[in-house]
């Protein structure tokens, strides 16, 4: 009976040591990562120690086939997280548009939805065409798809300012196609 505790210890320890060994070789490389996207060594670091401690909660996991995707996995999830919650003031810099905050609502219904959309359908043929292709991809992404500036930053490989430059230009486009429409 003791042998086979004895043996499971063995493997637990194993296991570990080998979980340990993968996250002390790919401290540099989620070090260099989370700096890379933050742009800021000293918070580049906290979000980088942070995604360790949080990676240390897989450690007793038997089956991780890959501790690269994970620590990715865990790191982009943190990154999305120190977006949302220090940039959320920008929504209160934006001028509302009505027509399309159903699309935003969790418990918006089919019909709003809908509405929302052909708005936005109106608004793209009259106003967001005429904008130029990553200024209205930037808008899209931001209205209807929900993303906040920095996860837009991130799919479009720009800078968080350039995504506010891009969403102000198509919120002050639309505010003119709405005003002459009304």
């Amino acid at each position: 009976m003791s042998d086979g505790k004895d043996v499971e210890s063995c493997e637990v320890t194993r296991h570990r040591a080998a979980f340990d060994a993968a996250l002390m070789h790919l401290r540099p490389e989620l070090l260099h990562f989370m700096q890379r996207h933050v742009r800021d060594a000293d918070t580049g670091a906290d979000l980088a120690q942070e995604a360790l401690l949080r990676l240390l909660a897989y450690r007793d996991m038997p089956d991780i086939a890959c501790h690269v995707s994970l620590m990715y996995r865990v790191a982009w999830n943190l990154l999305r997280e120190h977006w949302r919650t220090r940039h959320r003031h920008h929504a209160s810099h934006h001028v509302p548009m009505d027509l399309i905050e159903p699309l935003l609502a969790e418990a918006a219904s089919v019909e709003d939805i809908v509405d929302a959309r052909r708005a936005l359908q109106r608004l793209s043929s009259e106003a967001l065409d005429t904008l130029p292709p990553r200024c209205r991809k930037a808008f899209e992404l931001h209205r209807a798809d929900g993303l906040t500036y920095p996860e837009i930053a991130v799919e479009m490989g720009i800078s968080v300012k350039m995504v506010e430059k891009h969403i102000g230009r198509a919120l002050a486009t639309c505010r003119i196609a709405v005003e002459r429409a009304g």
